[in-house]
């Protein structure tokens, strides 16, 4: 569903609401699921870094083939998702990466 929708996006074409909320949710839930399971997981010796980095260029390749208004949804979403998890993190290094992924949404604000 979701390759459906990136490849009506590329083609300039309109999908099906049904489909495209369907495929925003999953693009939602793969960047916030992936994102969240890094914070849990992280260090202190940085290795998180790296896996950050890989997860935000993939975020950036789909993000680029939405259209402005998808674009803007997936971006509220998962900022205020992700910054309502960074607050509740007391521990610093589980909190960088959260920040860190919150900077790089805010960076693509259109």
């Amino acid at each position: 569903m979701l390759d459906r929708l990136l490849g009506a996006e590329l083609a300039n074409e309109h999908a099906p609401r049904q489909e495209v909320s369907a495929a925003m949710s999953e693009l939602y839930g793969r960047y916030h699921g992936r994102i969240l399971e890094l914070a849990r997981n992280s260090t202190t010796d940085g290795a998180w870094r790296a896996k950050l980095r890989e997860i935000l260029a993939e975020f950036d390749d789909d993000y680029r083939l939405l259209r402005p208004l998808n674009r803007s949804v997936l971006h509220n979403e998962l900022s205020i998702q992700i910054e309502h998890e960074a607050l509740q993190f007391s521990d610093a290094d589980k909190r960088a990466v959260l920040t860190l992924a919150l900077k790089h949404f805010d960076a693509w604000r259109d």
